[in-house]
């Protein structure tokens, strides 16, 4: 029984992984900086200023204060959004076909607030939600199945009755063995490890929403 979904944004619900790559390295590339692995790791469960202040400390090289990294690195997303980022096929039939038939939806997303919700507001798709979690509710990496929980839990539903749709392997992985019903779809950034999604899916996305819409319709309750 499906009474819930929660989706993950950035892949998910909008094809929009080009906007995020290279990002930091793009904004400083300007104080010659070169980003290594162990700064990524670094950021992943970081908001936008406790990576802006990472960088500024690691490296003296940067000029700018966090506060002016974050708004240069604030215009760039924007700007990359608003030329890059679209909704994902099939995704707005999909949504609808959900809400007439009662499903609460709510989104988790390891994206800023500020931009989760103008990304979603600027192509209409934000009001489908009950609400945004992001990294700045919950301080943790979705290797951690806390943002899936807490989604859970102010849907007012138990984790099996609810479907979590995501494109990364590791956050599919955490779902699944979190008690979460996973709905992964395919995304070239994680092409290499789309076994391990797969291993961990209820449901799986080749193209389209509408390959899963029947069969997920068919379990809601």
């Amino acid at each position: 029984m499906i009474r819930g979904a929660i989706f993950d944004m950035d892949g998910t619900l909008l094809d929009s992984m080009c906007v995020w790559e290279q990002l930091s390295q793009r904004y400083l590339n300007k104080f010659g900086i070169h980003i290594t692995r162990m700064d990524y790791a670094a950021l992943e469960a970081r908001t936008q200023l406790e990576g802006a202040q990472y960088f500024c400390q690691r490296y003296p090289e940067i000029t700018e204060t966090p506060e002016q990294v974050v708004a240069g690195l604030d215009s760039l997303i924007c700007s990359r959004y608003e030329a890059l980022a679209k909704p994902r096929a099939g995704v707005m039939a999909f949504l609808d076909a959900l809400k007439a038939h009662g499903v609460r939806m709510a989104v988790a997303t390891l994206t800023d607030r500020k931009h989760a919700e103008k990304a979603l507001r600027d192509r209409d798709m934000l009001d489908y939600f009950e609400f945004l979690l992001t990294i700045e509710d919950v301080g943790a990496s979705k290797r951690d199945p806390l943002i899936y929980h807490l989604s859970a839990q102010r849907l007012g539903l138990p984790p099996a009755q609810c479907l979590v749709f995501e494109d990364a392997p590791y956050a599919g992985e955490t779902a699944k063995n979190a008690g979460f019903q996973v709905c992964g779809l395919a995304e070239p950034w994680y092409a290499a490890d789309e076994a391990q999604l797969r291993a961990a899916c209820n449901f799986f996305i080749e193209h389209s929403f509408s390959e899963v819409l029947p069969v997920i319709l068919h379990e809601i309750g």
